[in-house]
């Protein structure tokens, strides 16, 4: 079919909260209104909005088309659409893409109208309702029209091209495409027409077929998509014909390869891999997003910069252009959908369910895909028997519609190993953040083989970790929650290489390859941004952090010296840390030689290294590679490289640092409230000090599952709270 833009000339009309309920496009013209093109979304940064909008369209028509579709590929979060005043179809969802038949008496007219009602308002039976990112709301992808012939490839089908391709290998070695076309029109005289083409575009597989049934295609002895390796791709283009006419063709690239997990880590190819992947989110500074294939293939050129093997594209279905390109580079995809709270409503499991089944079928060809999510962190307020049940009814989805790939969850650090939600997909994630949220940054190792003891069948891996950072905010001493760029490169040196060092994990995911919209944040120094990325959200500068990465994954000669940003300094005798993938680097200060230090986890550290008065040029080497920056020390410290409390600081100590809370074997304050709240004689310690606190949290199911009871009780502190005294209560109950 042809595509035909219809990304201009909307005409765009706010609804306000006192607008009916009830929304007809007779009524809208007596809307005022404003020209707008897309992408459009009502969220600007800063400026987060959720409501309703309408956007107007007039379209023109063709006596010769006979058939045709409006494809939206995604509208932001729920829509209903009409075409000429009568309604012709709804979506829930906001991430996927869905088709609108256009009926054939209303395409063959001069022109027609389409209507689009597009709703973000908080909807509890549409994934998500709760996330640590901004729910745009609009259009934020392209629209067209397709038009075509009555007999065509049905692109209504759950938002495919009409083709579903599977691929798998036989006893013998070779490949196996399963073909599934889902045809209009088709009758005894249409042909389905398939070719195969190799990487280097010669025919290796085909024939005519019948339109009506599934089929399987042989490729003798595949060159398989092996990651970065080799990510060999094979084009299908699959031809309607109708007495040797040509009325349809739709083409998709595949890839041959196997992906297998278990508590020994991921095999591709039956070959180990470890996955030194990064997540990220889909927008962008001044696009949202509504980021273009352009900038899309810039966030993946950053990616191979630092030479990460594997992505998670949370927490929701990305543009096709994301997955085309994980394909062409050989990066493992991590694809989910938006279910990051879980309830009991009937109608969210129906909505999980329709957006798995469109993440599935629409992008089931990618070879680079190898996992799908059914949910991250459902577990945050409560873990719950009917989130088993519902997870289970997901993975036999994935299953039932694509049994050669893993299924995969992501939970939360303070959910239990032994927790059937960790039972439930073939590969389970933890989202931990020691030395962030809580504990310190060395706790990942003891902890991960903590869980792997207590649960060495689980094929477990890190899809999330990361700490935020604000690139004007520098420190001598960088310490927990200072948002300093250094604190944040210091933590991912001490981090990493802990997950590293234990293969029996699958890999890890950074959080996150790029800072990211989130309206419901305000700290750090940062409105409405989550700063957790390598890169800022504008794209525009690499963090220190992700310099790191480069010298621990590029094979590609390479120096950075750090700090750079932090350029006043008030120390007479500084340490210098540059970052590097050569076996030595070599440092001089005002053009004299200092040393040369031998690498080390891809990091070197001249200690005590003297400034003078004034400007300094730091210069360092190793082999051909240089880099350089000007330091300037004085005797006042720089005011704007310190974040003030008040304004998202360093959480405040509300305890004497010599004060104990822990007894060992015993509960404490710094448990978390829902292990508290389970326990029968901790509950009633804090129904006694807290009655309010303990009504809200299980009557409304909203038990902060991550937190510590008293990171709560100290957010918005009562000055008549016995603290201590609770603690001491709770020291008296065995912790079983």
């Amino acid at each position: 079919m042809k595509a035909i833009s219809l990304n201009d000339q909307w005409i765009l009309r706010e609804l306000s909260d006192s607008s009916p309920a009830e929304i007809l496009p007779e009524n809208l013209p007596d809307l005022p209104g404003t020209a707008v093109n897309l992408p459009h979304v009502f969220s600007r940064e800063g400026k987060p909005c959720r409501g309703r909008r309408v956007y107007s369209r007039i379209v023109a028509g063709n006596a010769a088309w006979t058939a045709g579709y409006l494809s939206f590929d995604a509208v932001d979060q729920c829509c209903r659409i009409w075409i000429d005043g009568t309604e012709a179809g709804h979506h829930e969802g906001g991430y996927s893409r869905f088709r609108i038949p256009v009926p054939r008496e209303v395409l063959q007219k001069e022109s027609f109208r389409v209507d689009l009602l597009a709703d973000n308002r908080l909807n509890e039976h549409v994934s998500p309702h709760f996330g640590d990112f901004t729910v745009f709301g609009g259009i934020p992808r392209p629209v067209s029209l397709l038009v075509g012939e009555e007999t065509h490839f049905d692109r209504s089908y759950f938002g495919t091209d009409g083709l579903i391709l599977r691929t798998s290998a036989d006893r013998n070695g070779g490949g196996l495409i399963h073909a599934e076309p889902h045809i209009v029109g088709c009758d005894g005289q249409t042909v389905l027409r398939i070719s195969v083409l190799d990487p280097l575009g010669q025919s290796v597989s085909g024939g005519d077929f019948p339109c009506t049934s599934p089929l399987t295609l042989r490729v003798a002895g595949p060159v398989l998509w092996r990651g970065r390796e080799n990510p060999a791709l094979y084009t299908v283009r699959a031809e309607l014909l109708r007495e040797n006419r040509l009325v349809d063709c739709v083409s998709l690239t595949v890839g041959f390869r196997t992906v297998e997990a278990d508590g020994t880590g991921l095999r591709l190819n039956g070959n180990p891999v470890f996955l030194r992947g990064v997540a990220k989110h889909q927008d962008r500074a001044g696009a949202g997003p509504a980021a273009s294939p352009e900038e899309i293939r810039e966030d993946f050129d950053l990616i191979d910069e630092i030479s990460a093997n594997a992505v998670r594209l949370s927490h929701y279905q990305h543009p096709q252009a994301a997955y085309d390109e994980c394909d062409r580079r050989g990066i493992l995809a991590w694809a989910e959908i938006p279910m990051l709270k879980m309830t009991e409503n009937p109608l969210l499991q129906e909505n999980a369910v329709q957006q798995l089944t469109e993440l599935i079928l629409q992008n089931i060809h990618h070879p680079s895909v190898f996992c799908w999510g059914i949910q991250n962190e459902i577990a945050m307020f409560r873990d719950a028997p009917f989130m088993h049940e519902n997870c289970r009814a997901l993975h036999a989805l994935v299953k039932k519609l694509d049994p050669d790939r893993l299924s995969a969850a992501a939970n939360l650090y303070p959910l239990k190993p032994a927790s059937r939600l960790n039972e439930i997909t073939d590969i389970v994630g933890y989202n931990v953040y020691f030395g962030w949220y809580y504990g310190e940054p060395g706790d990942f190792g003891p902890w991960l083989d903590k869980f792997h003891a207590a649960q060495p069948d689980t094929c477990l891996g890190i899809t999330e970790y990361g700490v935020d950072a604000n690139l004007a905010l520098h420190s001598e001493e960088p310490k927990l929650k200072d948002y300093s760029e250094e604190y944040q490169a210091l933590w991912h040196e001490t981090v990493y290489p802990q997950i590293e060092a234990r293969p029996w994990l699958w890999g890890s995911f950074i959080w996150n390859m790029f800072d990211f919209s989130s309206d419901r944040r305000n700290e750090g120094g940062q409105q409405g941004i989550n700063a957790k990325g390598l890169v800022t959200h504008n794209r525009k500068i690499r963090k220190d952090a992700f310099y790191y990465y480069k010298a621990r994954w590029s094979v590609h000669p390479f120096l950075h010296l750090c700090a750079k940003r932090f350029r006043n300094r008030v120390r007479e005798n500084v340490d210098v840390k540059c970052y590097s993938n050569q076996s030595s680097v070599c440092l001089e200060v005002n053009g004299i030689p200092f040393g040369e230090v031998p690498v080390t986890n891809g990091t070197v550290l001249f200690r005590g290294v003297p400034l003078q008065m004034g400007e300094n040029r730091i210069s360092v080497s190793a082999g051909a590679c240089t880099d350089s920056c000007v330091w300037t020390c004085s005797a006042e410290e720089e005011p704007s490289y310190r974040l003030p409390e008040e304004d998202g600081g360093p959480v405040r100590n509300w305890f004497l640092e010599e004060d104990s809370f822990r007894r060992e074997g015993y509960f404490s304050i710094e448990d978390t409230a829902n292990d508290l709240l389970e326990n029968p004689s901790a509950r009633k310690v804090l129904e006694k000090h807290v009655p309010a606190l303990v009504r809200v949290m299980t009557e409304q199911s909203v038990i902060p599952l991550g937190l510590a009871i008293k990171s709560i009780l100290t957010h918005d502190p009562d000055e008549s709270l016995d603290l201590k005294g609770i603690n001491r209560e709770l020291n008296q109950i065995p912790n079983e």
